[in-house]
């Protein structure tokens, strides 16, 4: 049972961060360099690439994370199990 709240802990993470990333960073950076930086296709392709790269990375970030929440968490368990 640990293991898969420890696993939805890290997907929450992971897709939270990406999700905030997206839509608070990328798609504002990305709609105005589309109008008033990109000359090409390739300018968009390439802007694209690295919306992509940076997504991924804020992911893995956000697994991260959540796995430390979710340690955080449990230690606080443990602690107060040993408490009498």
């Amino acid at each position: 049972m640990k293991i898969l709240i420890r696993l939805l802990c890290i997907l929450v993470g992971a897709l939270t961060l990406s999700f905030l990333a997206a839509k608070g960073v990328l798609v504002p950076i990305g709609q105005w360099y589309e109008m008033n930086r990109a000359q090409s296709e390739s300018d968009l392709s390439q802007a694209f690439v690295i919306a992509l790269a940076v997504q991924a990375l804020c992911a893995i970030a956000g697994g991260w994370l959540g796995d430390l929440a979710f340690r955080r968490w449990r230690q606080k368990q443990l602690s107060r199990q040993q408490r009498p």
